[in-house]
């Protein structure tokens, strides 16, 4: 069939499609023995769980259940959550936000297929999005309707802390807003090395940007206020020179589709028009179960007191076992883990693709992320850099016994990699 423009840039295979393949084969395929160490699936934790199941009991005792799955909600969300919504927001940051300030969207992916569309590309004379540290999301990556120009992202210092372990950081001195530039985007904590962006870092191109009169929006699903999966310190800010994106899927809601967009006027009901045109209203339910939580402050003590050390303790497991089944003497090294639920490793001249790494460990049973998808910004003229071949996104919420036979696999290809050359 001959596809539009539009329609052979949305067919593009890219990492997000075998990442969710890979996913749903090791959920549902009925082996037991694959390790699916590759999607930002959140664990199932229990108090989570009980939440959800209350609500859902209480909006049938209620009856509630009618009007949530046989009725239309305003484009915006539903009228209770967005002010149970800005209410708590304003009483815990003091941003004198409004409704007007929020629209929910199927998903925070969608919410920023919907961004990086809305603010730059054809008829605009704004035509990139500015990613100021590069890997990012690898569900951007096919993003673009008018192709991977629309991208442009800049490479990170690295900063080596020894034991194995290293950082990134924004090269402030590349990094460059042009007249073209839309906004700058990133995720904080980012998807997927676990780097958490600091305040003064923030504040910096905040600064930038504002004197460029562009927007700072930044990817909060693993951020504060919820789910708060972060091990530093780090502010949640927001004024309307930035766009706000949040995110009901990490505290146990991935299969809701609900994201939460937080920015001025202009840009939210242009958002709204553009749910309306492509499916005319948001998904009720993940809007009607978190509400309550909301209202009453309890979702700040679940994160507070059962995700955020949760994730901690699965991240300080997970890199206890890459030094348990790492040869030593290799030269890999992983990120520093600052937030969200990955680790993401850097093999220090791997002799082979990581793409292959990927297939080897695929054949095996280990499903991980192959690292040069994630690293979809770069401009032309850093397309050849080794680094992105190099590096592999591993999740933690998986059992632990998943992570020992996952980990151990990866770390025997690893091995073979290196001793082959």
């Amino acid at each position: 069939m001959d596809f539009s423009r539009i329609g052979q840039q949305l067919n593009v295979r890219t990492g997000i499609n075998d990442l969710m393949e890979d996913m749903y084969e090791a959920i549902y395929s009925g082996r037991p023995n694959l390790c699916q160490l590759n999607g930002g699936a959140p664990a199932m934790l229990p108090e989570l769980v009980r939440m959800w199941r209350a609500s859902m009991e209480r909006i049938m005792e209620q009856g509630e259940f009618e009007s949530l799955v046989c009725s239309y909600q305003h484009p915006r969300g539903h009228e209770k959550f967005i002010q149970s919504l800005v209410k708590y927001l304003n009483d815990r940051y003091g941003w004198g936000i409004t409704p007007e300030n929020v629209a929910v969207t199927q998903g925070g992916q969608m919410a920023f297929f919907l961004l990086f569309n809305l603010l730059a590309g054809e008829g605009s004379p704004k035509s990139e999005i500015l990613f100021p540290l590069c890997p990012d999301y690898v569900g951007y990556q096919a993003q673009s309707l008018v192709g991977p120009s629309l991208f442009r992202g800049v490479k990170p210092r690295i900063q080596r802390l020894g034991n194995h372990v290293f950082k990134y950081g924004i090269d402030f001195e590349n990094l460059e807003i042009r007249p073209e530039t839309a906004a700058i985007s990133l995720s904080r904590p980012a998807n997927p090395t676990g780097n958490v962006v600091t305040d003064e870092e923030l504040d910096m191109l905040r600064a930038m940007a504002k004197a460029a009169g562009i927007p700072v929006m930044v990817d909060n699903a693993y951020g504060q206020p919820f789910p708060d999966i972060t091990s530093v310190p780090c502010n949640t800010v927001w004024d309307e020179n930035m766009v706000l994106s949040l995110s009901l899927s990490k505290i146990g809601l991935p299969g809701t589709r609900t994201g939460i967009i937080i920015a001025r006027k202009e840009i939210i009901d242009t958002v709204m028009n553009a749910v309306t045109v492509s499916a005319l209203c948001p998904n009720n339910l993940g809007q009607a179960l978190v509400e309550p939580y909301l209202a009453d402050g309890s979702l700040d003590a679940v994160c507070r007191d059962v995700v955020k050390p949760y994730y901690r303790k699965r991240a300080a497991f997970a890199e206890s076992l890459l030094r348990q089944y790492f040869d030593d003497e290799l030269p890999w090294h992983v990120h520093k883990s600052e937030g969200a639920m990955f680790l993401w490793l850097w093999m220090d001249g791997l002799p082979i693709p990581v793409q292959e790494l990927y297939e080897r460990c695929r054949e095996r049973g280990c499903y991980v992320n192959p690292g040069h998808h994630f690293f979809f910004a770069l401009p032309p003229e850093d397309r050849d850099w080794r680094h992105q071949h190099e590096c592999v996104r591993l999740s933690f919420t998986q059992p632990d016994d998943v992570l020992h036979r996952g980990i151990r696999i990866l770390a025997e290809e690893v091995a073979r990699a290196y001793k082959e050359a």
